[in-house]
């Protein structure tokens, strides 16, 4: 008959079940003991032990705790709490979802089974495709509540704001905003144009717009600043790419006292007269500036565009011209030789495909089958003359260390672009109404700006010099969540993690269910 036995080890009292027998070798009594688990001397009852057979699920723990301590630090989570309610908590957790995971959204049930983010947010969602397509369109549909988020990234807001424009494109019949128009990723597809705020001073995403397709890019800058405006901004500067010079957008700007930073093409005729009258003078050592650490050869010029009043910098960096001539005549060269001299079976073909935009550099003889090349060397000079040379146009007079600083930004907006269309996955676009893309979108502007933040604090960590953030996130993927006994426990905390959490300015995590609490479980 079995019975329980009671131990006391170090100040706890222990419970096992004992149970006598006899052993006939030995010829005595001997006992059998099997651990039950902890005696509560206050309630008298045995707490049940708890093993590495009773673990009954682990999670991805890190990438989770690190987004979440970031977002904090903007009050991203209240923000959208405070603006959507209970479903702030699932917009962020989708958001971050899509930064640990570059997959499609329809696979976010298999990327929650496997992150810490439901037991942080205490999601109870089955992050079903249905349930995902309902989520997204009753997101779009919260005019108050998207106008309550912009206006509380916005607030305080004093320093310049960049806007960009962008296009995505999209197969889908059912759209109706997906429109024929300039694609500027050079995509036969119909398309969505959506314009992005960004702030200089903060380097995070503040504002985004979705316009029809067809609307051409003034419109929809003339749009941006009448949204901005309504949250109180009102001092702004477009830093815009040099395909949207043309006279009659540069008119229209000016109509609109819109300020604006840009480059000049070299075809127009402009450009043309810019680089031809500076060319002698521009190499004068009177000329000479220094940026960032390079020398910049230096010329301004007012110019007229169809009657409107602006500033030309031109810009000549020999650094820079070296680079470029080298690249230039290895394409060159890698065109002529495989082509010259040789016979195939469809010689001009071959040669188009092979030159691609390099035919214009060529003269091209077919003797039968046989190809010989002949550079053009006008073309070839007209192109290298450029070399270096970079043109930039404001609407109003500034220093041209003012105008390349922040013409130079807008590699930023561009990168975030990049980012959205490429790292998240954005593009093509693959649903079918405008109220679930806006949805979508919505949670891919959240993901920006988480993004944002992660580039921006790992810079500054020095942590991209050997890493990426993809490296980081899969690093700390490793710190998984395991729950035993119902309770959530820690791995242990490899040395890269502690260092990666310390350089990042973020608390190392020392108990799971503290995370938990302090989302207000």
């Amino acid at each position: 008959m079995s019975y329980i036995v009671k131990q006391k080890i170090r100040g706890r009292t222990y419970a096992y079940e004992a149970e006598n027998y006899w052993d006939p070798e030995k010829k005595q009594s001997r006992q059998k003991r099997r651990y039950l688990g902890v005696w509560d001397e206050s309630t008298g009852q045995i707490l049940p032990k708890t093993s590495e057979r009773d673990v009954k699920t682990t999670k991805s723990f890190g990438p989770a705790y690190l987004l979440n301590s970031m977002s904090d630090e903007i009050q991203l989570k209240k923000k959208l709490n405070d603006s959507f309610g209970k479903d702030g908590d699932l917009i962020l957790a989708l958001a971050m979802s899509k930064l640990l995971h570059q997959t499609s959204l329809k696979n976010l049930h298999h990327i929650m089974e496997d992150s810490f983010l439901p037991e942080i947010y205490s999601l109870k969602e089955s992050f079903s495709s249905q349930w995902l397509s309902d989520f997204l369109t009753r997101l779009s549909s919260q005019d108050g509540a998207l106008t309550s988020f912009y206006n509380s990234l916005i607030a305080g807001e004093s320093d310049t704001l960049v806007y960009d424009i962008t296009s995505f494109s999209s197969a889908s019949r059912n759209i109706d905003w997906l429109e024929w128009g300039y694609n500027r990723d050079g995509l036969d597809l119909p398309q969505v144009n959506l314009g992005l705020v960004l702030s200089l001073n903060r380097h995070l995403p503040l504002y985004f717009k979705l316009f029809p397709g067809s609307i051409n890019d003034v419109v929809t800058l003339k749009n941006l600043v009448a949204e901005t405006k309504a949250f109180g901004i009102n001092k702004s500067l477009f830093i815009l790419d040099r395909g949207f010079y043309s006279e009659n957008n540069i008119k229209e700007l000016s109509s609109e006292n819109i300020d604006f930073i840009l480059p000049l093409p070299f075809s127009v005729n402009l450009g043309k007269g810019l680089i031809s009258e500076t060319n002698r003078e521009i190499e004068n050592p009177a000329n000479a500036r220094r940026f960032g650490g390079d020398i910049f050869y230096v010329l301004e010029s007012d110019v007229q565009i169809g009657g409107v009043q602006a500033y030309g910098y031109v810009l000549y960096n020999k650094k820079r011209e070296g680079l470029e001539t080298n690249s230039f005549y290895n394409r060159l060269i890698d065109i002529e030789c495989p082509l010259n001299g040789k016979e195939f079976k469809n010689p001009v073909d071959q040669f188009k495909r092979t030159a691609g935009n390099f035919e214009r550099y060529f003269e091209c003889n077919v003797d039968g089958k046989k190809i010989t090349l002949r550079r053009r060397i006008n073309a070839i000079s007209q192109a290298t003359n450029r070399f270096g040379k970079t043109i930039l146009l404001s609407s109003a007079k500034r220093d041209w260390d003012e105008v390349l600083s922040l013409y130079r930004e807008r590699d930023e907006v561009e990168k975030k672009f990049d980012e959205l269309k490429n790292e998240l996955e954005a593009m093509p676009l693959r649903v079918h109404k405008i109220e679930t893309l806006q949805g979508l979108l919505f949670i891919f502007f959240i993901s920006l700006i988480l993004r944002a933040m992660l580039l921006r604090r790992a810079w500054e960590a020095e942590l991209l010099d050997k890493k990426s953030i993809d490296d980081i996130l899969m690093e700390l993927s490793k710190l998984r969540a395991v729950k035993v006994g119902g309770k959530w426990r820690l791995t242990e905390i490899s040395k890269k993690q502690r260092t990666i959490f310390e350089k990042m300015g973020i608390g190392v995590p020392v108990e799971a269910n503290l995370v938990i609490k302090k989302s207000g479980v």
